[in-house]
């Protein structure tokens, strides 16, 4: 099977590549994969070597018919069929068989769901006794915590090295205390104690009686195991690859017999592995339509866009100045259209995708924090916990809540000193017992979990979402196989405990103040006189200030004021306070004050902007982002690095980027870039706000970036809507030591420029790291989940990278309106002066309604539009882009009349 692609962005946590050598990053061509046979040995090989037999695929997921199709279907069901072998002989049995063959699997594994006394739980750890065949023909029982076992595995390390206590157990059952050097054979394993994290309880019962209902026991074995039951959804009773499955009529199948001991008796294995499978989907397609399709016809869609919705999704429409609820009836995914039906009006609209949420990225998040990372509604394959008939789940629709607390007795420390230690350790310890019991009498089976009755309506409380119908109602699947229809706000979400303990894995996001280099050795840098920076030879010239070496308080300081309007200024290092006399603004060359300016270009719009790209003002604006935070107590070293960043900024701002420094909040800066030419951001105005903490410049700026979307999705995939920037130079992504932030070689001006230089770019759909691997190949890749080796081909590339750039220019068109309509502090007259009176605002609207007009005419690219950035719009572009046009327009013509 196979289990990575080098393609794919890297989605293990960084220290298992260290520990793990499968899990080194891949060459270009190579895949990772897992063979069924050897004990699931692994290897890295080249994907030409490999030929595509199946495709594992769930109910849920997402596919195209080729890498280059604009749409996308999900997938609403699955049908396998699988040859057999016998687990131990390998004989293969006569004949494809289906699920309706196979006995229902009576052992919970790791990750299935249970439930008690009105309490859904989720199986987290198993304590086995296997039993293997040695060289000898003698049967040793081998308890042990965990699932590392299955049947049928035979290997030289099956039995591990007597050491202490198993030295004994080995003993006990029956090798007397010798280890043959031979390969062993696991013929039999028996989960004999469970480990279940409690997650929720029932929802139909009152809340008061709900609160009074304590969690079950964590640890379960014995004779408890029969008052549990098992709870399973359709992804877990279809077969797969490598699962080990009992037939319902076992004529004429293979068999292995096991003499049990010195007697006659003996022990039948009539257990089978699935070696090859065929997998049919049934897909729904974004247009509507419905196809069932072998699972090899398609490829797995991995990174759906982030407008991709599919007919039944709940969305919310974001027009301009409302938001609604909405149910998707189709997608034209090549149009970027979407038919939605208001269910407040009962009426069917046209809508672009670009206005649709699909999940509950706007404000809504803030106020729904733990479901908006869910999305709103629900996806095929949820679990769900459902309110009885006139109660509902407490949220607005279409938001729908997420329960499900893994407890704390969880996330305990395996490992106590070299030992087991906790809960694991008394599992171990419980596990132990059982199998000496067992192994003294002999007994062979262990106590089963139960299984739903069908029909019998003893689980009306839970249930998988198994369909989205058109109306916004939901399909529900129950554990008896009921089946029911349930409106959206009678539902609340399952959190898998799994993925909860994943999560964990994952930890949080890089922690942006730790994320940079304080390397002594490094090489130092300088800016030269034209603005570049360069290796300096001759020492550091961001060399801290130490305390001892400070001048007096009654001493200023003279600075090398290169470019600065008065050269004689003296900077008083005395106060904490930078003055704003201190500190002369920037300008291209040199102009009246900005008032006076205005009322000097006469031409549509000036190719040089003359306007002051570096300010200190008096006070700090109350939108500033970081205004409520402590300010932070600047020290002599701090003032003295901040005087020379000053420095830099005052002569070396490229003249499309302002930057403004704050008399009252040293720490505080706002920068304003204007988006650069033949890129998706032309014209757009991106403001960043900055803190410098009490470490700078040892730690790099923390910045926020303002999204101005309406919540309708990311404009870059550095810049979140939340304020986050990703970059390597501000710790807040991975990336080479020479990208991060350094104390002896970064700056102020480095790290805005970066953001124009390297975020505001051409191409930002390849600024994501999965991405980025893929720009400029034109060789096959295979898929995370299976080839064939279909190919990823420069037009395709073009063509995704297109329709982002789409995104990104008509959402900063409406950065332009919110800029204009909401004044921004310390920055409202420049604003007002770039695109009213220097006529920034007509050439924006004149370029977007030409682009409109070529779009129509011509919606086929031609050989003159390849090194434009955004050469033509879909018509879901169009619709959105002409809604920001007509307020833009509206400003322009009340900015006339007012003059």
């Amino acid at each position: 099977m196979l289990t990575r692609c080098w393609h794919d962005a890297e989605d293990v946590p960084p220290q298992t590549a260290l520990t793990d050598p499968m899990m080194r990053p891949l060459r270009p061509g190579e895949v990772g994969v897992s063979f069924l046979a050897d004990g699931g040995e692994r290897e890295i090989l080249p994907e030409s070597e490999l030929r595509l037999v199946d495709r594992s695929i769930q109910p849920g997921d997402f596919c195209k018919r080729t890498i280059d199709d604009v749409q996308s279907g999900v997938v609403t069901n699955v049908h396998v069929k699988g040859r057999m072998e016998h687990v131990i002989s390998g004989e293969l049995v006569e004949g494809w068989k289906t699920v309706e063959d196979l006995e229902t699997r009576l052992d919970a594994e790791i990750g299935d769901y249970v439930v008690y006394d009105d309490w859904i739980g989720q199986v987290i750890e198993l304590f086995d006794e296997s039993l293997v065949e040695i060289s000898n023909g003698q049967l040793v029982r081998l308890p042990e915590l965990s699932s590392r076992l299955s049947v049928g595995e035979k290997g030289t390390d099956i039995i591990p090295p007597p050491a202490g206590s198993m030295y004994n157990l080995f003993s006990f059952f029956g090798t007397g205390g010798s280890r043959p050097d031979s390969v062993d054979t696991v013929i039999d394993v028996k989960h004999t104690v469970y480990a279940i994290a409690w997650l929720a309880v029932s929802q139909m019962i009152d809340p008061t009686a709900a609160e009074k209902k304590t969690r079950p026991q964590k640890l379960w074995c014995g004779k408890d195991v029969e008052n549990l039951t098992m709870v399973r959804g359709r992804s877990d009773l279809e077969m797969r690859v490598g699962d080990r499955v009992r037939l319902k009529d076992n004529t004429g199948a293979p068999m292995t017999k096991h003499r049990k001991d010195d007697t006659d008796a003996t022990l039948e294995v009539r257990l089978f592995i699935v070696a090859e499978t065929q997998t049919t989907l049934d897909i729904l397609w974004q247009d509507g339509t419905k196809e069932a399709v072998r699972s090899t016809e398609v490829i797995p869609y991995l990174n759906p866009d982030e407008y991709d919705s599919w007919p039944g999704d709940h969305v919310v429409w974001k027009g301009e100045d409302l938001k609604r609820p909405a149910i998707v009836q189709s997608v034209n995914a090549s149009d970027r259209t979407a038919r939605i039906l208001l269910p407040d009006t009962g009426t069917i609209e046209l809508a672009s995708v670009l206005e649709l949420d699909p999940h509950g990225t706007s404000d809504m998040g803030a106020v729904y924090a733990q479901s908006a990372s869910e999305g709103l509604g629900v996806c095929r394959g949820d679990f769900v916990f459902i309110h009885p008939i006139g109660a509902t789940n407490g949220f607005e629709k279409p938001a729908v809540p997420r329960i499900g607390e893994v407890e704390p007795w969880v996330r305990e420390n395996p490992i106590v000193e070299g030992q087991l230690g906790g809960w694991r350790k008394e599992m171990a310890d419980i596990g132990g017992a059982v199998a000496a019991r067992r192994a003294s009498e002999g007994i062979q089976e262990t106590p089963s979990m139960n299984h739903p009755l069908q029909w019998s309506g003893d689980f009306a409380w839970l249930g998988e979402v198994t369909d989205l119908n058109l109306d916004g109602t939901v399909e529900i699947t129950h554990p008896d196989s009921t089946v029911r229809i349930y409106p959206l706000e009678r539902l609340t979400k399952l959190y898998d405990g799994m993925e909860q303990l994943e999560n964990d894995l994952w930890g949080d996001d890089t922690d942006s103040h730790d994320a940079h280099s304080d390397d002594e050795d490094e090489q130092i840098w300088s800016m030269d006189e034209n603005g570049v920076w360069k290796p300096d030879l001759n020492g550091n010239d961001w060399e801290e200030y130490e305390d001892d070496k400070m001048p007096d308080e009654n001493d200023s300081m003279n600075v090398d004021a290169a470019g600065w309007a008065d050269d004689s200024t003296d900077i008083s290092m005395g106060e904490p306070e930078v003055p704003s006399h201190a500190v002369p603004t920037t300008q291209a060359t040199l102009q009246p004050p900005l008032e006076e300016r205005h009322t000097m270009n006469e031409s549509p719009e000036d190719a040089t902007l003359t306007w002051n790209r570096f300010e200190v003002l008096s006070s700090t604006p109350h939108d500033h982002t970081f205004i409520s935070t402590p300010p932070a107590q600047p020290s002599k070293s701090f003032l003295g690095r901040l005087t020379k960043e000053y420095r830099v900024l005052s002569s070396s701002l490229p003249d499309t980027i302002l930057v403004r420094a704050y008399e009252d909040r040293t720490d505080l800066l706002r920068c304003l870039i204007l988006g650069p030419e033949n890129t998706p951001y032309e014209d757009a105005p991106i403001m960043i706000d900055w803190m410098l903490d009490s470490n700078f410049p040892h730690s790099p700026p923390i910045a926020h970036f303002h999204s101005w979307t309406n919540g309708n999705g990311r404009v870059n995939p550095n810049l979140y809507e939340e304020g986050k920037v990703c970059l390597s130079i501000l710790g807040t992504w991975s990336g080479d030591r020479d990208e991060m932030w350094s104390a002896t070689r970064s700056s102020l001006l480095q790290a805005f420029v970066s953001i124009q230089g390297l975020v505001l770019v051409k191409e930002p759909w390849f600024c994501e790291p999965a991405y980025d691997k893929l720009r400029g190949t034109e060789e096959g890749i295979v898929n995370r989940c299976g080839g064939p080796l279909f190919l990823v081909t420069p037009l395709t590339l073009v063509m995704l990278s297109r329709l982002y750039n789409e995104k990104a220019y008509v959402l900063s068109r409406a950065f332009v309106r919110r800029a204009l309509e909401v004044p921004l502090g310390g920055l409202d007259s420049e604003i007002k002066w770039l695109y009213y009176q220097n006529h920034r605002l007509e050439k924006v609207l004149r370029d977007a309604r030409a682009l409109i007009q070529k779009s129509k005419a011509t919606p086929q690219l031609d050989t003159t539009d390849s090194d434009l950035a955004v050469p033509r719009l879909t018509a879901g572009g169009i619709i959105t882009l002409e809604r920001t046009l007509n307020k833009l327009q509206a400003l322009l013509d009340n900015n006339l009349a007012s003059s």
